[in-house]
């Protein structure tokens, strides 16, 4: 009996810096991320008599060093109803795993909250990996609801793969059939034209 209780004790103290990591700032009755075309969303809500000096939102792209990419001054919250605010990250890392963070004045942080991020902001492409096997990806700078026509020639300038109305930036090809050699490739799409080349092994 006695072992048992020692066990059960011994788990809930291991289950307790889990269960505390996982709870949110107690001024918050609401945190989330939205993720948008080409931007993030974040959205939260103070609730009802909490107030703080300013806030901040904060962004990392390793969990662990934050920077400051948006504050409010004065006073936040309300004494009596919960207030809301948003704000939209129009510039996060492209390609990346974004964590952000509400610092709610003197009063500590909000919990961290990440979205993969695996849209383009800067760049108008990328085609990875090169050289590639058997899968690849293109990404496009283009709204997820864009309608892509790709093509993809050989060196001789013959016509390997055609794909028409792909709808997204985003496309996943399968390449193990094609012989190894150098292509080109073409996307239009929203009256702009992408070209680029990989290298098939």
């Amino acid at each position: 009996m006695l072992r048992t209780a020692l066990y059960l004790c011994l788990l809930l103290l291991l289950l307790l810096p889990l269960t505390l990591s996982a709870q949110e700032h107690p001024f918050l009755s609401a945190y989330t991320l939205t993720e948008l075309d080409g931007a993030i969303r974040i959205d939260w809500t103070i609730q009802g008599g909490s107030t703080c000096d300013g806030q901040a939102v904060e962004r990392s792209t390793d969990g662990v060093s934050f920077t400051t990419v948006h504050g409010i001054g004065g006073l936040c919250g309300d004494p009596n109803v919960p207030k809301s605010y948003s704000w939209t990250d129009e510039a996060p890392p492209e390609l990346s795993t974004v964590h952000y963070r509400v610092k709610l004045g003197f009063d500590g942080y909000s919990s961290v909250k990440l979205v993969d991020f695996d849209q383009l902001t800067t760049s108008d492409q990328r085609f990875f990996p090169s050289p590639v096997r058997n899968e690849a990806t293109l990404l496009l700078n283009l709204p997820n609801s864009a309608s892509v026509d790709l093509l993809v020639f050989n060196a001789r300038g013959a016509t390997v793969l055609e794909l028409q109305g792909h709808n997204g930036a985003r496309i996943d090809l399968q390449l193990g059939t094609l012989p190894a050699g150098t292509y080109t490739y073409l996307a239009i799409a929203a009256g702009r034209r992408f070209t680029g080349r990989f290298v098939k092994v």
